[in-house]
């Protein structure tokens, strides 16, 4: 009881501490009291289920001694039948030794069976007979009267196979009185010579004696005797009823299965038994022991009905006691639960002395927690605040980064832009033809790409990078991507092998983000590889998917630094001269780019100086259809209706004189009429008077910028205003979306690209009606 009362108390205090730090209780929560309860069902259940056990087997094993007596009992019956057939045996073998028969004097021999039938009480007569089966003697006969044949022919044949004395089965006799019994044969020998078979008629009367036996009195036990053929011979409970009928077919089928055992059946008169069988010998017939079932299973059921019973009253007796003593402690636990919710609302909690010691300690800890908990609350609204003003501080700088960001790319675009444009126009007027103009062109895109691959990053870590899918082979953007990066290649003399099938690798992708992917992965490879390696661009189907893998045989990856070599500015060991160039940021735009598109990327390498091999796996695309986006087809329409020949005005309105002076003389160039504006006022006079087809908008004007602009030409000119293309140094998504709505058709981003201006222009040519 002790030991239950501590795991009662157990089982309150780990209450109070769920209470205390939970802000709901379990649904499924039990009293006290019936914790006591399962606590001594728990405890009491094993040792009842031990002696059950134990009970059980003791049980089996006395039952195992009775089948053991019962098989032994049919085993003697089997014994005391064979002693009773020996003797009757014996008899017929003393009988067969007469002279008379050796004379052949049949009435002199038919006498001295008379006579010896006589003395033994259980033969009803004795017959002779003829190898042949002539039936010679009849002592129930006189001499002269026709006999019978042989009435049980199974028997008489066996003993002219064997020579050897020999027991029948039972047999109705041929008289009038048809009486029941079973013959006992001896073979007459002389000189090795079978003569005649002699033979005593034995009523299963005679064996009544036999299966008699003092432990068979009462109903407790039935012993029966079975010949060969399955019929009943003798049974100690109702003959008269049974003998001569053949026994079960359960009985027949495990007697001739086994020699001896035991098994349980349904007795001729329909009762549950069980039956011990043993066979005799040389006979052959069964000896049974048949015994009530409940006689065999009373010791097994008994004791574990007194165990069942004992142990229920134990569960009983100790489940009210456990119920009665949980009162006093249920009230005390209830008090402190009082206590602990208190404290939980924040109010002093308060207990009333307890006389169980562990009680009482924990109201005096629930009190010193109530203390504690109010200093961890001034504590804990000293780190809100704190962690407050950090998030708002973190959120601020986070804006700050990102209005420093694009500010930072409209400010280097804006110079940028005009540099391009003038190397362009140098280039196409031919005065770009020194070395020293192609290491301005180089460096310049190396500029200009750094500037885009900054923020990219910043666009992909906001989640604000866009893509414009469509189906594509592969083999187009490798075409590009090793154009692009063909000249740092030429320029430290790699050589490159690209294999990449003609078709068949078709993906759902956008083709200039997966080209900047490919390009980023060679120009990676070309950097670190030192002059005169090797770079293998390979593509392949794997995995149900495409797989591109990039390999050379550069300066290779340490390890270390390959489960990191794709986040943001993360790179390898870098020279003092910084030979390689960039941010370290390439590697990263790739991972980020792949995996916007559904694919990975992983990088191997063997070590320093072993080169490295980078794979970007995608998913193929399956129905794939040769159609642009819905962005694309509208130029596209319009260009296949225009009539080439036809001169178009452009409107460039960009408050950097270089930059719009520049993009002029371009364009000039190129074939178009230009006029050139740097403000709103300049803008719209120029409008009004140039009509232009195109207005190429600088966003980022004074005082009014190019939405405002737009809008004002639209009011001057109505249906004759021109087609908006915005130009800025603001390329995210959503300066791109502001555009669109605000009636731009096209957004550009500094520095421009020249060509697809043009295409841009050209898309727009208008269709000449009628005959030039």
């Amino acid at each position: 009881m002790t030991f239950a009362w501590l795991v009662a108390l157990h089982y309150g205090v780990r209450e109070l501490s769920a209470s205390l730090s939970l802000p709901s209780r379990p649904t499924q929560a039990l009293p006290l009291r019936w914790h006591l309860v399962r606590l001594v069902v728990g405890t009491l259940l094993p040792a009842i289920a031990f002696a059950a056990i134990v009970v059980f087997q003791l049980a089996r094993l006395e039952r195992r001694a009775v089948e053991r007596r019962a098989v032994h009992s049919a085993r003697m019956l089997a014994v005391a039948f064979e002693r009773e057939m020996s003797g009757s045996i014996q008899t017929l073998h003393a009988l067969a030794e007469s002279e008379a028969l050796d004379r052949g004097e049949l009435e002199a021999f038919r006498v001295e069976c008379e006579r010896v039938r006589r003395t033994q009480p259980s033969w009803r007569t004795v017959l002779l007979f003829s190898p042949d089966g002539q039936p010679l003697v009849n002592t129930a006969l006189a001499m002269g009267t026709p006999l019978a044949p042989i009435t049980e022919r199974e028997s008489f044949a066996r003993i002219l196979e064997s020579h050897q004395p020999t027991v029948g089965s039972l047999a109705v006799g041929r008289g009038a009185s048809k009486q029941l019994a079973f013959p006992v044969r001896v073979p007459v020998m002389r000189e090795g010579v079978l003569r005649y078979v002699l033979t005593a008629v034995i009523s299963p009367d005679a064996l009544t004696g036999v299966v008699s036996s003092p432990s068979s009195e009462g109903e407790e036990w039935t012993r029966v005797l079975v010949d060969p053929q399955g019929l009943v011979v003798a049974r100690t409970r109702e003959p008269a009823r049974f003998v001569g009928q053949s026994a079960t077919s359960p009985f027949l089928e495990k007697t001739r299965a086994s020699h001896e055992g035991l098994y349980a059946d349904v007795s001729m008169d329909g009762a549950a038994v069980y039956v011990a069988f043993s066979h005799s010998h040389p006979s052959g017939w069964t000896a049974a022991i048949v015994s009530p079932r409940r006689v065999l299973d009373a010791p097994v059921s008994g004791s574990m009905f007194a165990v069942g019973g004992l142990g229920l009253a134990l569960l009983l007796v100790s489940a009210s006691g456990a119920w009665v003593f949980s009162r006093r402690l249920e009230r005390s636990i209830s008090e402190a639960a009082t206590a602990a919710a208190s404290l939980a609302e924040g109010n002093p909690p308060h207990m009333e002395p307890s006389s169980v010691r562990e009680l009482a300690r924990l109201g005096e800890a629930l009190e010193r927690s109530g203390l504690l908990l109010r200093e961890r609350e001034r504590e804990r609204d000293a780190h809100l605040a704190s962690a407050e003003t950090a998030r708002a501080e973190a959120v601020a700088a986070t804006r700050a980064k990102d209005a420093f960001l694009a500010m930072l790319g409209h400010e280097l675009r804006n110079p940028l832009a005009p540099i391009v444009t003038s190397l362009e126009l140098l280039r196409r007027r031919g005065l770009a033809q020194t070395p020293e103009h192609d290491v301005i062109t180089r460096q310049l895109k190396h500029v200009v790409r750094l500037v885009d691959d900054l923020l990219d990053v910043s666009r992909i870590t906001r989640g604000q990078m866009s893509l414009h899918r469509e189906p594509i082979e592969l083999v187009s953007v490798v075409a590009r991507a090793v154009e692009a990066a063909s000249p740092l290649i030429e320029q430290r003399q790699h050589s490159l092998q690209v294999d990449v099938p003609p078709s068949g690798l078709l993906v759902l992708a956008d083709p200039d983000r997966l080209t900047q992917v490919v390009a980023n992965l060679l120009t990676n490879a070309a950097k670190y590889t030192p002059p005169g390696g090797h770079i293998h661009l390979r593509a392949h189907d794997q995995e149900g998917g495409i797989a591109l893998v990039v390999e050379d045989d550069g300066h290779g990856v340490p390890q270390e630094l390959l489960s990191r070599i794709f986040e943001p500015f993360v790179q390898g060991p870098r020279s003092f001269d910084r030979s390689e160039g960039g941010l370290g940021i390439g590697l990263a735009l790739v991972r980020s780019l792949i995996e916007a598109h559904g694919g990975h990327v992983e990088a191997r390498s063997d070590g320093p100086g072993r080169g490295s091999v980078f794979t970007v796996w995608l998913p193929r695309h399956a129905l794939a259809e040769n159609t642009l986006t819905q962005e694309a087809r509208a130029p596209v329409s319009q260009a296949a209706e225009a009539v080439p020949g036809s001169l178009v005005r452009v409107l460039v309105v960009d408050d950097n004189v270089d930059a719009a002076e520049a993009l002029a003389d371009l364009l000039g160039l190129s074939g178009y009429e230009v006029a050139v504006a740097h403000d709103c006022p300049g803008a719209l006079a120029r409008a009004e008077t140039f009509r232009p087809d195109v207005a190429i908008l600088d966003i980022g004007l004074p005082d009014v910028d190019g939405y405002g602009v737009a809008e004002r030409i639209r009011e001057r000119l109505g249906a004759a205003s021109p087609v908006f293309a915005a130009l800025t140094g603001f390329g995210q998504a959503a300066d791109r979306e502001r555009s669109h709505a605000a009636g731009f058709r096209q957004h550009f981003v500094k520095p421009i690209d020249v060509d697809a201006l043009s295409a841009f222009i050209e898309s727009l040519r208008p269709a000449r009606s009628g005959a030039a």
